[in-house]
């Protein structure tokens, strides 16, 4: 007696059978009939109609509509395959077009649970199509057969979903290697300051190079594992709401990220919000167009160098314009230290005492020469303060007139020698 499936047929008017249908149509056609390929035909139609429905975003394009419904309708004929017992042993419901469409949906930046969820909702299409056709077809008592399709269909499901999400994800891998690659090629020609197309960078980057936007670089150790994407839009709302980002993996636990920014009302420029846990930021300036895509990046690898000159630096996050100063100080830093050791003298011993003198040395240089206000600062009295501003001038044999290098090398000692960071 012919298998139930042999008598399947499409509700719909087909039109002439696809060049893409696969050996498994061939299968299907020779044992049971068009009738069954018409009805495979349909019902991919359907999972591929019901799939576009929950999840739009494949309908951008025709590549992946088209290919969701190659895979929908190979996944059909296999399971009408199994259900006649008419493939090999090893027949599963997964295919070349289930990978097909799986890099598909990595290749569209779509996430994993997007493939996930198209699986379920084709499944559960795929399974209502062919246990409504076996209460139709399958004559006398139509349970024992309808358990048998259930259970097959439901001991296929995990090893049909792990082929697929196996074939996403290695393709998310490569893929987003080859988009970082080019990416990162294309950024730092840009920093190089050659010739560059802007609408072309804009769609090979997928971010916009008109406008405002902030550059920011940050690394942490190889032994940890946090996610430095997640940091990226906390430390841009210092400057402004993000509306775009861009970031560029450039080795272990490293990135370069740009920000598309609105800039804050009246340039106001809060602390940092981010909990950078062991993580180092450092930021350029707010910037303008392709030019200030460079320069912010030029800035922020400044600061960059900064921060390095301290082995076993502590997580910080700096930002160019509030060490400007420092950066084009210690440009050379041994010519930098030079200028420390001839211009401080003695003031730059490493003593606990030494530390005090240029501390509120520094404190009074800065208050306009106030006693009152670093005393204030300093919990010291004004007397106090008046006889260690005399004594570090005498250390570092100031003999009157301008303080500008005195108060450029007492900068640069605290970054060479003192706790280097801003606290946060």
């Amino acid at each position: 007696m012919p298998h139930w499936t042999s008598r399947l047929r499409a509700s719909r008017a087909q039109r002439s059978a696809p060049e893409w249908l696969g050996p498994e149509a061939d299968r299907v056609r020779a044992a049971l009939g068009d009738g069954a390929v018409n009805w495979a035909l349909e019902v991919g139609e359907n999972i591929t109609a019901e799939i576009s429905r929950v999840l739009p975003g494949i309908r951008e394009g025709a590549s992946a509509v088209d290919a969701v419904l190659r895979a929908t309708t190979s996944t059909t004929l296999q399971a009408i395959t199994l259900v006649a017992g008419i493939g090999e042993s090893d027949t599963t419901l997964a295919s070349e077009e289930v990978d097909e469409v799986a890099g598909e949906f990595a290749r569209r930046g779509m996430e994993l649970n997007d493939l996930l969820k198209s699986i379920r909702v084709g499944y559960a299409v795929l399974a209502a199509a062919l246990l409504d056709a076996a209460t139709d077809l399958v004559t006398g008592e139509s349970s024992a057969e309808l358990r048998r399709v259930s259970m097959l269909l439901f001991e296929e499901l995990d090893d049909f979903t792990g082929v697929a999400a196996s074939a996403f994800l290695k393709e998310q891998s490569e893929w987003a290697a080859g988009v970082s690659a080019a990416r990162l090629d294309l950024a730092t020609r840009m920093i190089a300051a050659e010739q560059i197309d802007a609408n072309q960078a804009e769609q090979v980057l997928g971010y916009p190079l008109r406008g405002p936007h902030i550059a920011l670089i940050a690394w942490s150790g190889r032994h940890l594992k946090h996610d430095l994407r997640s940091i990226v839009d906390p430390v841009l709302r210092r400057w402004g709401t993000p509306t775009a980002t861009l970031v560029i993996p450039v080795g272990i636990q490293a990135i370069w990220a740009w920000g598309s920014v609105i800039p804050n009302p009246r340039g106001d420029v809060p602390e940092f919000a981010a909990d950078l846990g062991e993580t180092c930021v450092v930021v350029g300036e707010l910037s303008y167009g392709l030019e200030g895509f460079r320069r912010s990046h030029l800035e922020a690898r400044a600061v960059e160098r900064l921060v390095r000159l301290h082995s076993g630096h502590p997580a910080t996050a700096v930002a160019h314009e509030d060490v400007a100063l420092e950066v084009l100080l210690l440009a050379d830093p041994d010519a930098a230290a030079q200028f420390v050791t001839r211009v401080l003298g003695r003031l730059a011993s490493d003593d606990p005492r030494m530390a005090d003198l240029r501390s509120t040395l520094r404190r009074y240089l800065d208050m306009d020469h106030s006693l009152a206000k670093v005393a204030a600062a300093e919990h010291i009295s004004k007397n106090t303060v008046t006889y260690r501003v005399q004594k570090a001038l005498t250390l570092c044999a100031h003999t009157g007139g301008s303080t500008t290098d005195l108060r450029a090398a007492l900068r640069v000692h605290e970054w060479l020698y003192q706790n280097p960071f801003f606290e946060r």
